[in-house]
């Protein structure tokens, strides 16, 4: 149960659900605000915010009750009682998504890939702030409880009563995600405002890079910290890697695979992408094994999430390194055009 802001004609108003609107007000702003700096049409953007909100409501619900089935009556409550139960962060992805495909295929605009670009940093905002809102309630706190009273604050950790009435302090997941959210959105953010960035744009692949850079930097962080929750989602036929994982992986081999696509249509195929792809597979794979070795071994976490980064690292560089490189001679060749 989360604490409780206000208490109107009856009705509970909850201090999550108060900074959650907030979040999300506040990254619809800046989403309007970075579309407004491009220069580009605004009204494809504000007919898809609508449609946006509604869908992420109703995808992350979906998502939660396909997850946690037994904490709801039936879909049908579900889906119509939405002041209980849950929901989940990668809904709101989806429901953002299926919006700006909706306005793209109304043939509203046909620049997807630069309303992606403005929405990116903008919800890395909305992510940064809304996150705090989990400190007020007692779930999605971390599976590593400290011992020591020095780590008993935030941002290490947060107090949370068990079943047996006993105080534990456990590691504040939320408050680190609400970090690295607020470092994606900083240099997404940068990569967006930079004065390079609107030649290049026109120059390369007609946008999309900033999304890119997201997925990337916040999916590697998921990976890493959704795997420290005691309550990640799951899918029903999964057990083993959380449905936020599953999907943040997929992320990254889509991102890396189109720009090795890329790369191979700019400089042609060499065997140096071979080598970056078995880097890849290994970063990911160091991924994996670390991930298989904390659930077994929950007292060596240190060891394991710290080798989970190295892996997450030693990826990101491949795809990051095929970015710069196609980016940089797009630029290049389009300065020597007449």
């Amino acid at each position: 149960m989360g604490k409780v802001a206000l208490l109107t004609d009856g009705q509970f108003i909850y201090w999550r659900s108060i900074i959650w609107a907030f979040a999300a007000l506040a990254a619809l702003l800046m989403a309007v605000a970075l579309r407004l700096w491009q220069k580009k049409p605004l009204p494809p953007l504000l007919i898809a915010l609508p449609f946006a909100v509604v869908l992420s409501v109703y995808c992350a619900r979906l998502i939660h009750w396909y997850c946690r089935f037994e904490s709801y009556a039936s879909l049908s409550a579900a889906l119509t009682d939405l002041g209980g139960g849950g929901y989940s962060l990668i809904g709101v992805f989806a429901g953002t998504l299926l919006a700006l495909l909706i306005v793209r295929l109304l043939k509203l605009t046909d620049e997807l890939p630069s309303l992606l670009d403005a929405v990116a940093p903008a919800g890395a905002f909305g992510i940064a702030l809304g996150r705090w809102a989990e400190l007020f309630t007692a779930a999605d706190r971390g599976k590593m409880i400290f011992a020591d009273e020095a780590l008993h604050a935030l941002p290490w950790s947060t107090a949370v009563t068990n079943a047996a009435g006993v105080e534990e302090w456990r590691f504040a997941t939320f408050a680190f995600q609400s970090f690295w959210a607020a470092a994606v959105f900083v240099v997404t953010l940068l990569v967006f405002l930079i004065p390079s960035r609107r030649q290049e744009q026109k120059k390369s692949w007609r946008g999309g890079g900033v999304f890119y850079l997201f997925v990337l930097l916040y999916g590697i962080g998921q990976i890493l910290l959704d795997s420290t929750r005691y309550d990640a989602l799951f899918l029903r036929s999964n057990g083993f890697v959380s449905l936020v994982q599953i999907v943040c992986a997929v992320g990254l081999a889509a991102v890396t695979a189109l720009y090795s696509v890329r790369s191979i249509k700019v400089h042609g195929f060499h065997w140096y992408h071979w080598v970056l792809w078995v880097v890849a597979v290994l970063g990911l794979g160091i991924v994996g094994v670390m991930e298989w070795f904390v659930q077994r071994h929950g007292d060596e976490y240190v060891l394991a999430y710290g080798l989970m980064l190295v892996g997450l690292l030693i990826f990101l560089c491949v795809p990051l390194w095929l970015r710069k490189s196609t980016r940089t001679v797009l630029v290049v060749n389009s300065s020597e055009r007449p």
